[in-house]
């Protein structure tokens, strides 16, 4: 499988509360025999800052604060490097560009880190977004109550293939991508993997307030055959995943499938919430092709509805805006 990670790297934003996330990611690397690097990430002190405050000595605080970080860094590196070799690094200035543009230098696979506070009670906050967003490569970002064994990992899938031509195979290698690593997932965890897909035929909010008139017997028919198209859809995939694994992989699994009529952007969360999902795995991209497209308005919805932990891919052919030679550039 593909999903096989090899090269991890795991975010830190501060000294506090990160246990959590530092042994999830010592328990991926051990399974996946891949290489681990600890950053401690930090917002730079703003330039200013010596005349905002007169007793603020500015370069004497940068340096002082650099060095404190790197000393708390090392200490933890000699506990975390008895459980699992790792290397630890420190990076002062932006994280969202010093984050993505070590991926790029460094060729990570994987960037996990925990979620941040956000505003109003949600679980993600702004980095954590630019990063699903930005960073080429997985994101997987842990909930604030992150479970030490997974249960229930979901693969949310796109079988809405009504698209043009030259986007469709890409949307089928993503889902078939996703679907990988959410096996892969189930699979290291013994946990029991689920896959969701909502569909919609007409937008709810164009009927009730409507815009259109709707047939409702036809309607009827009409959602069995979407219902229809998308399960061969899904049993496509799944003999496809089924000729990439060791014999027997699909029946050990189980997947449960949920083929759910509903609006995207409210059923996919709720139908993950009632699975009581762990770990959700989806694309966070809407279209190909444009570097660094906004996050797609259902998957950006949607996360922000959930409370588990989230692993964002990438679809084929993603490029981040965000480039070795560009890492002055300011962040939108």
């Amino acid at each position: 499988m593909d999903s096989h990670f090899t090269n991890i790297l795991c975010v830190l934003s501060d000294s506090h509360r990160q246990d959590d996330v530092v042994a999830q990611a010592i328990h991926i690397a051990k399974s996946n025999q891949a290489s681990l690097t600890i950053m401690l990430t930090l917002e730079a002190l703003p330039p200013n800052a010596n005349m905002v405050m007169e007793s603020f000595a500015y370069i004497d605080s940068h340096q002082s604060m650099e060095s404190q970080a790197r000393n708390w860094l090392t200490e933890q590196e000699e506990t975390w490097s008895k459980e699992y070799p790792v290397q630890t690094v420190v990076k002062i200035g932006h994280p969202l560009i010093d984050i993505v543009t070590d991926v790029l230098r460094h060729h990570y696979d994987l960037v996990i880190k925990r979620s941040e506070e956000g505003f109003l009670d949600r679980l993600f906050g702004g980095l954590d977004i630019r990063l699903f967003r930005k960073c080429p490569c997985p994101v997987w970002v842990l909930s604030k109550k992150n479970r030490s064994q997974y249960k229930n990992v979901v693969a949310a899938l796109d079988l809405n293939y009504h698209y043009p031509k030259h986007e469709i195979s890409i949307r089928k290698k993503l889902n078939l991508d996703i679907l990988r690593h959410a096996a892969r997932i189930a699979m290291l965890e013994f946990a029991q993997l689920h896959i969701v897909h909502v569909f919609d035929a007409v937008p709810e909010n164009i009927v009730r307030d409507g815009f259109i008139t709707v047939d409702n017997d036809q309607m009827e028919t009409d959602l069995a055959k979407i219902h229809d198209e998308r399960e061969q859809a899904l049993e496509s995939l799944l003999s496809e995943l089924e000729s990439e694994l060791a014999p027997d992989i699909i029946d050990f699994l189980q997947p449960e499938k949920h083929i759910v009529h509903g609006y995207p952007r409210r059923e996919i969360a709720a139908t993950t919430k009632s699975l009581n999902t762990d770990v959700i795995v989806m694309g966070t991209v809407a279209r190909i092709g444009v570097p660094g497209f906004i996050m797609g308005g259902t998957a950006e919805e949607t996360i922000q509805q959930l409370n588990c932990a989230v692993v964002g891919i990438k679809p084929e052919g993603f490029d981040s805006p965000i480039k070795l030679d560009e890492s002055e550039q300011a962040e939108e």
